[in-house]
């Protein structure tokens, strides 16, 4: 099946694309209005350069606040002002990679933060990120975009007003879309699953440890929630079934921990796993992940977006059809550090500080990538995937548009961690980092009691 969508991706693309191939775009025309969507990391850090580039620019918000996903609501489903949860912040939180690949260009944590802070604090960083750069006079607070459309020459973006529920549409001429990627949860299907009388719930709804003090829990999946939802339950729960088929050294996590294969069906009070063994069970946690959620795309934007990909995307973020879209946040196992140097792409591009090639060179670029994935065995689903080539894609994105070159050696300390996370799980972060050069960095132990915050806002 997979090989056979290969091939469509190709001609439809193709078929969509050629029939309107224009010369290279640059923008920065005066009386031009750049907007853009989300105020969480990636949305920051663009109006960040947007404002160091002097764009006349607009950020639209949903919700009250700055930070996106990093920002801990305690309400469950939907907000304060009845939006969506776009936050999956629970409490305890800490950042599973050293903030040195988190932090933005020339504003680092204080130096004696430790290298894997708590969500809170990393939100405490974004809110004094948009103070220091005075971004939140450039914010328009709970605009809810419900659609992007293009209108011949210029791009129409509907959004609501939450606190008096009126309808507007704005008018830009650049647009960057930065909605994050970790609001709307996957929910895997199993038989049995509307039978089943506890509760549950998407780890997207998890909010605190305490919430499960001697229940019987069963947390399904081992991707970053369900380990670290593992190492908060493990010495809470009456017993904690952890369902996953993740290859590590798993640590002792506690007596009442007991590891299980994949389900294979859920019963009125327990689930039956795929060795056939049973466990009575309280309550359900899916760690199951997120998919994108571009619901307010119309067909005019010319994008196949859907929850496991977007295409196609120049450079995985222009939009080769309409040149004057740009996504930050799309490509999939990268650092922060990409969705910065993105943001700092989008903004030169928006300032017209270099020019796009021809779009049916960036076509040509993007089938070559796709044929490359396409070699190695790889997926449409994983069109957006950088993972190991990340320090080339830095090294792009610099060539291309003359934007600050972000090191290789944060390339070596992601690689370092993934490995290292899963070969002591319950210690890693008890370690901090240097960067000694653009190659080298240094590690140390040293453990943080009640993980301090020294940020003050």
């Amino acid at each position: 099946m997979a090989k056979r969508l290969w091939p469509c991706a190709f001609v439809l693309c193709f078929l969509n694309l050629a029939l309107e191939v224009k010369n290279g775009f640059g923008l920065q025309k005066e009386g031009q209005r750049t907007c853009i969507v989300g105020a969480g990391y990636s949305g920051l850090g663009t109006a960040r350069y947007m404002k160091d580039y002097g764009v006349n620019f607009t950020l639209f918000e949903a919700t009250k606040h700055v930070g996106g996903t990093w920002r801990f609501d305690p309400h469950v489903g939907t907000d304060e002002d009845g939006l969506p949860l776009f936050t999956s912040m629970y409490k305890h939180l800490r950042i599973n990679t050293p903030r040195l690949t988190m932090e933005y260009r020339g504003f680092p944590f204080p130096e004696d933060t430790q290298s894997y802070p708590t969500g809170e604090c990393f939100h405490k960083y974004l809110r004094s990120f948009a103070k220091h750069f005075e971004l939140e006079k450039y914010i328009q607070f709970q605009s809810f975009v419900t659609l992007i459309k293009w209108a011949e020459d210029h791009w129409n973006i509907t959004y609501t007003k939450v606190d008096t529920k009126e309808t507007r549409t704005a008018e830009c001429d650049f647009v960057v879309v930065a909605n994050g990627e970790f609001s709307t949860p996957v929910w895997p299907s199993f038989e049995g699953q509307d039978i089943f009388k506890g509760k549950m719930i998407h780890s997207h709804d998890y909010k605190d440890p305490e919430d499960y003090r001697n229940r019987r829990v069963l947390l399904v999946g081992a991707g970053p929630s369900g380990l670290d939802l593992a190492m908060h339950l493990s010495n809470v729960t009456a017993k904690l079934v952890h369902s996953h088929h993740l290859n590590y050294n798993q640590p002792f996590f506690s007596s009442s921990y007991v590891k299980k294969p994949d389900v294979k069906m859920f019963t009125s009070n327990g689930v039956m796993f795929q060795d056939n063994t049973f466990e009575d069970i309280d309550d359900v946690i899916f760690c199951t992940g997120y998919v994108f959620s571009h619901p307010f795309l119309d067909k005019s934007v010319g994008i196949t977006a859907t929850g496991k990909f977007l295409l196609p995307l120049y450079q995985h973020m222009v939009n080769i059809r309409h040149p004057s879209m740009v996504f930050v946040g799309i490509p999939k196992k990268v650092l922060n550090n990409v969705l910065e140097a993105q943001g700092e792409y989008a903004a030169a591009l928006a300032a017209g500080k270099f020019e796009l090639p021809p779009q049916e060179t960036m076509l040509k670029s993007w089938l070559r990538h796709v044929r490359t994935l396409h070699s190695r065995g790889m997926k449409i689903l994983d069109v957006n995937v950088i993972g190991n080539e990340m320090d080339n894609y830095f090294a792009n994105l610099t060539q291309e548009a003359g934007i600050y070159r972000r090191p290789p050696v944060l390339s070596d300390i992601r690689d370092f961690n993934a490995r290292y996370r899963l070969e002591d799980l319950l210690n890693y972060r008890d370690y901090d980092y240097r960067i000694i050069d653009d190659y080298k960095y240094e590690r140390w132990y040293n453990p943080r009691k009640g993980n301090p915050c020294p940020l003050e806002i």
